[in-house]
């Protein structure tokens, strides 16, 4: 009854959810024998032909899973693949909404988890595409897309750039560089060398920045006009919110802060050194170092902020999804055809 049945079929054919105990899967094949038993299909406008064939289906899927519970003592299994078919893991990684399984998967721009971590299904991809390409949304992807918004802002950081940068016009009578300025103020002149050509030139690089601004702004005009539009390239999506957290390098940016940090910290001419600078830049330099290793506590935290923000996202953009009306059904695959 169940020689041609593989699990991960079975799982697909009874559209359990991720997790799923035989409590599940009873109730999966009670709604489905309701719906396709031929005492019932023609009442539900369901031909005959289809439903038997269906019906068959059902009932091998049913009885594949049954034996996995009576076999073994386990009360809880977990689907194989989302999709259900071992040649669609694909390029993106995801969350399920409840945070507690990172799954490799076909993730594309439209492909998200539900409840139970089944992706969207192929009609809300379509729904989603149809939205995206509706006439008036071509200003929108213009203003909101990741060429305007991102040229933008590296005009504003670098007109920062331009105003704090210590050798560029009349910046430098704001700084004593000579060789008799106090060390206080070759430290402050550093953090205005550092910090503004930095997130320049990591604007320009990444567009993360601009990226996550346009996410926000995405999201609270999909809130207002009801439908939802990309404007990020396609591939396997990452939120840049989480991408501009756990992207930044470190090392260079608490390399001010340290000499900052010591410098105000150094003994005075009475000889008294100022603990409550010195004990917190001596940590900070400590952890720069060993950030340049890939560790130490700023990168530790910053990779853990990342990944609670990425869950956080994918959640909220399939509750953005649901109220635009733009979410299928937890089915992944083709529509069926009665």
């Amino acid at each position: 009854m169940r020689q041609d049945m593989t699990r991960s079929r079975a799982e697909e054919v009874l559209d359990l959810p991720e997790r799923y105990g035989m409590a599940d899967v009873r109730a999966a094949f009670k709604r489905l024998a309701l719906e396709y038993h031929p005492d019932n299909a023609e009442r539900n406008g369901i031909s005959k032909k289809f439903a038997q064939r269906r019906m068959t289906e059902v009932n091998k899927a049913y009885a594949h899973l049954r034996s996995l519970f009576a076999e073994t003592d386990v009360t809880l299994l977990h689907r194989y693949l989302v999709g259900a078919a071992s040649g669609r893991r694909g390029v993106g990684v995801h969350y399920a909404p409840t945070g507690t399984t990172r799954v490799t998967t076909q993730v594309d721009d439209a492909l998200f988890w539900d409840e139970q971590g089944n992706p969207r299904s192929a009609q809300a991809t379509n729904a989603a595409n149809a939205a995206a390409d509706a006439p008036g949304h071509a200003l929108r992807r213009l203003l909101l897309g990741p060429v305007l918004l991102r040229a933008l802002v590296v005009l504003a950081l670098a007109v920062v750039w331009w105003r704090l940068f210590p050798f560029v016009g009349s910046n430098a009578a704001r700084y004593d560089l000579s060789a008799q300025a106090p060390l206080t103020e070759l430290a402050d002149a550093l953090a205005a060398v550092v910090y503004p050509s930095y997130f320049v030139l990591y604007e320009l690089v990444t567009g993360h920045v601009s990226g996550t601004l346009r996410e926000a702004a995405n999201g609270l005009v999909s809130l207002v006009t009801r439908e939802h539009v990309e404007v990020h390239g396609g591939g396997a999506y990452r939120s840049d919110a989480s991408s501009l957290v756990e992207g930044q390098v470190y090392p260079l940016l608490e390399l001010p802060l340290a000499v900052w940090l010591l410098v105000r910290g150094m003994p005075t001419i009475e000889g008294q050194a100022q603990l409550a600078y010195l004990v917190p830049g001596a940590l900070v330099t400590v952890d720069l170092l060993i950030g340049f290793f890939g560790s130490g506590v700023v990168m530790g935290l910053s990779r853990w902020l990342a990944a609670l923000i990425e869950r956080r996202y994918v959640t909220l953009r399939m509750a953005l999804l649901k109220r635009c009306g733009q979410w299928g059904s937890a089915v992944s695959g083709r529509p069926e055809t009665r």
